[in-house]
């Protein structure tokens, strides 16, 4: 049997294609004229079904058959296939073959990995470094969390080029080394700098002379640091002639409210010298005023893409600096006023007037919103992101202005966490008109309940991010469409409910707070191999039978919380450790019934833990953290 594809390729199947003989039907015509053979007419197969199961096939297109097989995939086929997964399920495929191996060296995938040394010594004498410099990997972006240096090191000569981001975290840093590993980095393009004040309380004078200019540095980060003073500010700004992204957050709050307006002043004084070049600002949870935000939206020729505020000082009732800034700035994609406690009506109105490119909208907190403004998001056709948590006075008809009457085809995130004026109606008109989003969050929503649940499992089939923690009303019968009082969709005589187990995309579930979720559910509906986080903390119900169904058919699962789930004992500790070969975070507080046999389990089975939280388990052994500290992976060091 011969099959055409296009009249250019022929598929052969193991001995599809050939005769008894095993010589290809296809070959070249025989030379002899006067001698023909007569092949009896074979019968066609109608609806034959190709064995695609099988791990060999051969493809000829005009050319010598040729063997192939899944390790012999096209690289560019494999790697735009390896783009639809995520980095741990790519890191096990990787480990299946030398070709998989060398697909996730690509470039796409080695520059969006993190890679993070924490509590190390950074010596080419010691481990982990050593390890690193007998590596032909190279990495672009490295976090250090707790490092501490000493003397001299061929790390950053080795791997310096292909570094282009760099974070320290509460590192033991000083001047002269951060100078000497940024010298090193020629082509760095990101510098965050994390709860580093002793490195500014210990770097004074500030000398001009020695300084090191990063050509390609664009992104300066400076988080929950309040030592550094303008000096400070102008070295490391300085270091980078083509800033674009500047972010000072959670910072100044340390100091007393004269040094913190020079800060201030000097911040506006650094965006007015690269106004034209500055792209992206992030002022989050800094303490600054609305004078601040005034002479903010005052700078001229500046046109940002992301701006992210937080406010709590006090601000005019009448023109309020938010409002110039929103004016000013028309022009952004990403806008996120989280916290931003005077924020009122009118500055959504100024919002969906002049920004027609916005995508993230995030306003978390804003308490002062009505159904007024947010009715006015109805004018933002490409918003993506939408977060409006803990805006306490919305209400269904605010909303249905705002998302409900419009298409939203776009729309991928939706936040609407402690929401009260939220009614299970408006979820219903959510889920018919919002079919495509992967996140979703209603944590702490009275209006969700079995029936709502049913419409997201029925509508959203997309989603891959569920959070529902708080929401008491959900029981089994929602999670697993069993014993409803009312099916979600009942048509004449046809009744259909639907169970979690259809959202076979989720990778993440918080359902902590849930008291009515019992072993029902696990053993019914737990049934997602995709899912990676799940958080079952305060189901006191659940016990090691529903633990042992879900770790069954749940094998991908690398963060778990089950605290304050009483029932549990050693025995599901033992099913968790044995078959969630992947668990890297594991919460465990509050279980009476653990002893000795948890730890040692943890210890045998939990080759990749990297932190784990056993506070108010009281019958565990006092070596618990000794023998914890035995794990070659695990990151923190928990003190019981």
């Amino acid at each position: 049997m011969q099959m055409m594809i296009e009249s250019y390729f022929n598929l052969h199947y193991y001995g599809y294609g050939m005769d008894e003989f095993g010589f290809d039907s296809s070959d070249e015509e025989m030379e002899e004229e006067d001698v023909k053979i007569v092949e009896p007419v074979k019968e066609e197969v109608v609806n034959r079904e190709f064995p695609f199961d099988d791990e060999v096939f051969y493809i000829n297109v005009k050319a010598p058959r040729v063997r192939v097989g899944w390790d012999n995939l096209p690289m560019e086929i494999l790697i735009h296939i390896f783009t639809f997964i995520r980095p741990s399920d790519r890191n096990s495929a990787a480990l299946t073959c030398r070709r998989w191996f060398e697909a996730l060296r690509h470039p796409q995938f080695l520059n969006a990995t993190c890679f993070h040394f924490e509590r190390i010594e950074v010596c080419d004498s010691k481990s982990p470094i050593q390890i690193f410099l007998d590596s032909f990997r190279h990495f672009t972006n490295i976090k250090l969390t707790r490092v501490q240096f000493s003397g001299e090191t061929a790390f950053w000569d080795y791997f310096g080029a292909y570094i282009r981001e760099i974070t320290f975290d509460n590192c033991a840093l000083t001047k002269p080394k951060l100078c000497n590993i940024v010298g090193c980095l020629p082509n760095l393009e990101r510098l965050n700098l994390i709860d580093c004040d002793e490195l500014f309380k210990c770097w004074h004078p500030v000398e001009f002379q020695d300084m090191i200019h990063c050509k390609r540095l664009t992104h300066l980060g400076l988080r929950k640091c309040s030592a550094f003073n303008e000096d400070h500010l102008n070295y490391l700004i300085a270091m980078a002639p083509r800033i674009s992204s500047l972010e000072i957050s959670k910072c100044l709050k340390e100091l007393d409210p004269n040094q913190r307006v020079h800060i201030l002043s000097h911040i506006l004084r650094i965006l007015k010298i690269h106004k034209h070049q500055m792209k992206s600002v992030n002022f989050s949870y800094t303490m600054y005023d609305d004078l601040f935000l005034k002479q903010f939206a005052e700078i001229e020729s500046m046109s940002l893409s992301n701006i992210s505020l937080s406010f709590f000082a006090r601000a005019p009732i009448k023109d309020p600096g938010i409002i110039d800034i929103l004016r000013k700035h028309t022009h952004l994609v990403h806008l996120d006023l989280t916290s931003f406690l005077n924020l009122t009506d009118f500055a959504l109105v100024e919002i969906a007037d002049s920004m027609p490119l916005l995508k993230t909208l995030k306003l978390n907190g804003c308490w002062l919103l009505t159904d007024f403004g947010i009715g006015e998001i109805r004018k933002l056709h490409k918003l993506t992101i939408l977060d409006l948590s803990d805006c306490d006075r919305i209400t269904d008809e605010g909303f249905m202005k705002a998302i409900i009457n419009k298409s939203r085809t776009k729309m991928r995130e939706l936040h609407l966490s402690m929401l009260p004026g939220i009614s299970e109606g408006m979820i219903l008109k959510i889920c018919l008109t919002l079919v495509n989003l992967t996140v979703v969050d209603f944590c702490g929503s009275n209006c969700v309940n079995d029936t709502s649940i049913q419409y997201m499992f029925s509508y959203l089939r997309m989603l891959r991010i569920l959070r529902l923690n708080g929401c008491v009303k959900i029981s089994d019968a929602g999670l697993t469409g069993i014993n409803l009082d009312r099916p979600a969709i009942e048509i004449w005589n046809e009744q259909q409910t639907f169970s979690l187990d259809m959202l076979q995309g989720l990778q993440e579930l918080q359902i902590s707070g849930c008291s009515k979720v019992t072993d029902l559910a696990l053993k019914t509906c737990f049934k997602l191999v995709e899912l990676r986080e799940i958080n079952l903390s305060h189901c006191v119900d659940i016990t090691v039978e529903g633990i042992e169904a879900m770790v069954l058919n749940c094998p991908s699962l690398e963060m778990m919380d089950l605290s304050d789930c009483h029932l549990l004992d050693d025995r599901a500790i033992d099913l968790i450790s044995k078959h969630l070969i992947r668990l890297k975070e594991l919460k465990l507080l509050r279980l009476p019934l653990l002893t000795a046999k948890s730890v040692y389990a943890i210890l045998k089975n939990c080759k990749l833990l990297r932190n784990i939280n056993l506070r108010g388990c009281h019958k565990l052994p006092r070596d618990t953290t000794t023998l914890l500290g035995r794990l070659k992976s695990l990151r923190n060091m928990p003190k019981y």
